[in-house]
């Protein structure tokens, strides 16, 4: 895992390699919103000299406005029952 640390937040990445490509997950981020998105370009760009052909993340619903901008896009939904 990589820990991406900036002044009033973080990400956390993990490298997942798949049998047919690897692709670089943010397992975790938080923090100040404006500062996590100017992380991006530095996130995609490590990604790429990793040979990872893609970003996931997982998080919760209201990541969808501020990552639409940077070409980002809902692949599921995860839902859960509590019991």
């Amino acid at each position: 895992m990589q820990l991406w640390p900036a002044k009033d937040s973080c990400l956390v990445t993990e490298i997942t390699v798949y049998p047919r490509k690897k692709v670089l997950h943010v397992f975790l981020g938080g923090g100040d919103l404006e500062e996590i998105i100017d992380m991006h370009e530095s996130v995609v760009q490590w990604a790429i000299e990793q040979g990872c052909e893609s970003l996931t993340m997982t998080g919760r619903k209201g990541w969808g406005k501020p990552l639409k901008n940077s070409g980002w896009k809902s692949q599921l939904v995860l839902y859960e029952k509590r019991f």
